[in-house]
C-alpha cells in the first residue's frame, strides 16, 4: 500500500511539472520539425476595451495562420470558421456592424504587403493597405514568458505606443494583427494604456487548406471614414432602401417587427459607446 501511495505521489509530482512546462515540451515538439518548412497556427488571447472610458475588457480568441513563410492571416477563431464554411457551402457567420472595429489582417510577407480586411453587413469585402512603417526600437531588456526567453521592443503605431516581447528562438518575423518585422515571433504585445493586449497561448502545426477572404475592393482611410459616418447617420438606410423587413426573435419561437427609428438610435448609441479603434489616429468623433 505504501509503495502504491508513493508511486501515485511521484506520478502527481511529474504531472504537475509537465503541466507547468507544457509550453516548453510543446515548443520542443513543434520546432524540432523545421519551423520554416511547415504551415503553423499561433493562437492568441486578444483582450481589448471597446470603450476606452471603461475598464471592462472583451476577450477574443484569435489565430495567426502562417503558410509557407510567405503568407499569414490574422483573424478571430469565429472568422476562420466562417471563412471555411463560406468556401465549402457559400454561407458563413454574421458580421460586426462597425467597420472600424474589425481585426482581420492579411500579410503577404514575400511582397512586404499588409492588408486590413473589412467586411460590411452585406458581405462586401473591402481592404486598406497599411503603409505606415513599423519603426521598431529593440531594447536590451529581457524576460521570460512561459518557457520562452523574450526580448523587449517598442513601437508607435496608429497613434498609440506599443511594447512587444518577442522570442528570438522562434525564427518567425510575425505577430498578431499588423505587427511584424522583429527578429522573432511576437509572444506578447500591448499598448501603454492596456486598451489592446495580445498574448500567445498555443502553437501547433497547421494541416489542410487555408481558407481566407478574397482581396476585395481597395479603399483608403478617408473612404472608410466617410462610409462609417454615413452608416452612423442612418444605420438602416440600406435595409430600408432594399425594402427588407427588419425583425427580431420574440422569445416565443416567432418574430416581431422592429421599429426602424428606435433600432437606428440604439445602433447609433452603440457606435458612440464602442468607439475605440486600434488606429487611434483614424478615430471618428461621432456626435
Amino acid at each position: 500500500m505504501l509503495l502504491v501511495i508513493l508511486a501515485i505521489s511521484h506520478y502527481n509530482r511529474i504531472f504537475m511539472i509537465m503541466k507547468t512546462h507544457t509550453w516548453f515540451f510543446f515548443f520542443i515538439i513543434i520546432f524540432s520539425n523545421n519551423v520554416s518548412g511547415q504551415n503553423k497556427t499561433f493562437k492568441y488571447d486578444f483582450n481589448y476595451k471597446p470603450n476606452s472610458l471603461k475598464d471592462s475588457l472583451v476577450l477574443e480568441k484569435t489565430v495567426l495562420d502562417i503558410k509557407d513563410g510567405s503568407l499569414s492571416i490574422f483573424r478571430t477563431e469565429q472568422e476562420k470558421k466562417s471563412d471555411s464554411l463560406i468556401a465549402k457551402t457559400g454561407f458563413g457567420f454574421g458580421r460586426k456592424p462597425m467597420l472600424e472595429n474589425q481585426f482581420y489582417i492579411i500579410k503577404k510577407i514575400s511582397d512586404n504587403e499588409v492588408l486590413k480586411s473589412i467586411q460590411t453587413m452585406f458581405r462586401e469585402i473591402l481592404y486598406i493597405k497599411i503603409d505606415e512603417k513599423l519603426d521598431w526600437t529593440i531594447l536590451p531588456e529581457k524576460d521570460k514568458i512561459e518557457a520562452f526567453e523574450v526580448q523587449k521592443a517598442t513601437l508607435n503605431y496608429g497613434g498609440r505606443n506599443w511594447t512587444a516581447w518577442f522570442a528570438n528562438e522562434i525564427p518567425i518575423q510575425d505577430g498578431p494583427y499588423i505587427f511584424h518585422g522583429l527578429p522573432g515571433l511576437i509572444v506578447k504585445i500591448s499598448d501603454d494604456q492596456n486598451n489592446f493586449i495580445f498574448n500567445l497561448t498555443e502553437i501547433k502545426n497547421l494541416n489542410g487548406e487555408i481558407y481566407y477572404r478574397t482581396k476585395g475592393t481597395e479603399i483608403t482611410w478617408n473612404h472608410l471614414k466617410k462610409m462609417s459616418e454615413n452608416f452612423y447617420k442612418d444605420p438602416l438606410s440600406r435595409v430600408k432602401s432594399m425594402g427588407i423587413q427588419f425583425k427580431k426573435d420574440d422569445g416565443l419561437g416567432g418574430t416581431v417587427s422592429v421599429d426602424m427609428k428606435s433600432e437606428s438610435e440604439r445602433m447609433r448609441k452603440m457606435i458612440r459607446k464602442n468607439n475605440n479603434p486600434v488606429e487611434l489616429n483614424h478615430r471618428i468623433d461621432y456626435k
